[in-house]
């Protein structure tokens, strides 16, 4: 096997880590494994050889379908933290609508009055 080859198929197994990372919400290890699988794939592009071209077509399609899996569970992941950031808003909007009712009024003032 060729070593574009083989690269390949390393980026393919980071590529898997990497939703396997997503999924499980590990946001950090997910871009370190993305910044791999980016220099891997650099590298079997550097070294690719034109007699195999049809191999390293066939894995190229298996990595496009497994950057389209990490995309969909990403755009996932920033819907679902816009929704948990809007509620936080939400929430703080309405919290903030107490304030005025439980800020303290003092009964007295805290000067001492001259006239009395």
């Amino acid at each position: 096997m060729s070593n574009s080859m083989t690269f390949i198929d390393m980026a393919l197994e980071v590529g898997e880590r990497e939703l396997a990372s997503l999924l499980a919400g590990d946001i950090e290890e997910a871009e370190r494994l993305a910044f791999d699988r980016g220099k891997l794939m650099e590298e079997a592009w550097q070294m690719r050889e034109a007699s195999k071209v049809n191999q390293i077509r066939d894995k190229l399609l298996r990595l496009q379908s497994l950057q389209g899996q990490l995309t969909n569970e990403a755009k996932r992941l920033h819907d679902t933290l816009r929704q948990d950031l809007k509620k936080a808003k939400k929430e703080n909007e309405r919290l903030s609508g107490y304030r005025s009712s439980v800020v303290a009024t003092p009964i007295a003032s805290r000067f001492v009055d001259k006239l009395s």
